[in-house]
């Protein structure tokens, strides 16, 4: 298995390398943000995609545009710093775990320290279930990510520096932080990608991720991995198994922030 994410090759024969911290984040906000939001904020998303509907026929090549995306991706999984075993355990949590209640995670959100550790946000996102939690620790290892996942998955943790603090005197995390503005784009991505493993719900898109979650449950989580890995490494993608990393770099949350 691939240690983690150094480079992206694009066709033909250059070699791009990967920008870690921003596809770190993004990731890091991609997968928190996959499990839980997108039902809470679309009733569509309770519609079920079933693995039958998933195309059987040979999905077209990579655009263009969806080869620099995964150019933006690589380097945001790079800075989030996982394997691709760990990836795969993160995204086998949002799978398998039923979605939590969207409001009642932004609200235990809301009420983390000011710069919580990656166990009290694992803790956040999933209460009482420790397997999750340990999949979930590597994935927010960096302060950076967890950060800029949070911005993206309870907004009113990320007030400007200006705003007043909140009773008791705690300021919200980007705030104490003081970076936010200027975090550059590879971290807002790795953070994209991290909030998706984590409620597979951005807002706006509940068809996509509905889609998405189908097609990765009928290949399973380990397998969806090695597809992504393979894509943002300039790898060989099957023409069938395209149709997943299309759906992954589909979903809203993911095309916004990771791509240039």
């Amino acid at each position: 298995m691939t240690a983690g994410i150094s480079k992206y090759t694009e066709r033909p024969g250059a070699t791009r390398r990967t920008s870690a911290m921003i596809v770190a984040a993004v990731t890091a906000g991609a997968l928190f943000a996959t499990a839980t939001g997108a039902q809470a904020a679309d009733p569509a998303a309770q519609r079920t995609v079933s693995a039958s509907s998933t195309s059987a026929v040979d999905v077209p090549e990579f655009t263009a545009a969806e080869q620099a995306q995964g150019a933006a991706l690589a380097e945001g999984i790079a800075e989030l710093g996982v394997t691709e075993d760990q990836f795969a355990a993160a995204l086998e949590v949002a799978l398998a775990r039923p979605a939590p209640d969207a409001e009642a995670l932004r609200t235990r959100l809301a009420a983390l320290p000011a710069q919580p550790t990656a166990e009290q946000l694992a803790q956040a996102a999933y209460p009482g279930d420790g397997e999750a939690q340990a999949a979930l620790l590597p994935v927010f290892a960096k302060e950076e990510v967890r950060a800029a996942a949070l911005a993206q998955l309870a907004p009113a943790s990320a007030a400007p520096a200006s705003a007043a603090p909140a009773p008791g005197g705690k300021k919200p995390m980007m705030a104490a932080m003081g970076w936010w503005d200027q975090t550059k784009f590879v971290v807002k991505c790795s953070a994209a990608v991290a909030a998706v493993l984590i409620s597979f719900a951005p807002a706006g898109s509940s068809i996509k991720v509905a889609r998405a979650v189908a097609l990765f449950k009928r290949y399973g989580a380990k397998k969806t991995a090695n597809i992504i890995w393979r894509f943002v490494n300039g790898k060989h993608v099957g023409s069938k198994e395209r149709e997943a990393v299309k759906a992954f770099i589909g979903i809203s949350a993911i095309s916004s922030a990771c791509s240039k």
